[in-house]
């Protein structure tokens, strides 16, 4: 094996590691904003997840059959998105894919969980190009008045 081959080699594993630990990441704050929206009790914002206030009032405003939007940035090129709608009135995710193309991100995973008559869905997302990056405002705006059309 030559050096050139020893490095190519390293190189893959570097990259197969780093997208393996920004899977894990990834899943990390999906289920951390899931348990704390199930629990009531907020984590860091740092972490991309929902201050107890914001628990709070996206619980008002579920039970006010309103859907829930929450987008969060984590660096410039990259962001979470978590949707909360009811299960009677469920949102047409091809749609909000649509939009965060659109809006110039890229869907790294996505998932979707049902607890009774509600629906979690969590985007992890990060930027087509990581010198534009993500308008986050935009996005979120944006699926507000996605949502607002749901009910």
């Amino acid at each position: 094996m030559t050096q050139l081959d020893s490095l190519d080699e390293a190189a893959s594993y570097i990259k197969k590691l780093k997208d393996r630990v920004d899977e894990l990441q990834q899943k990390k704050s999906s289920a951390q904003a899931i348990a704390s929206l199930r629990s009531g009790v907020g984590q860091s914002s740092k972490m991309g997840v929902f201050s107890e206030l914001e628990v709070e009032k996206a619980g008002e405003r579920l039970s006010a059959s309103v859907p829930v939007v929450q987008v969060r940035h984590h660096d410039d090129s990259s962001m979470d998105v978590v949707l909360l709608c009811s299960a009677k009135r469920p949102i047409k995710f091809h749609e909000v894919i649509t939009i965060l193309e659109e809006e110039g991100a890229e869907v790294v995973n996505a998932n979707y969980s049902i607890s009774g008559d509600k629906v979690f869905y969590t985007i992890h997302c990060r930027a087509f190009s990581s010198r534009i990056g993500i308008e986050v405002s935009r996005v979120s705006e944006r699926l507000s008045i996605l949502m607002k059309f749901v009910n």
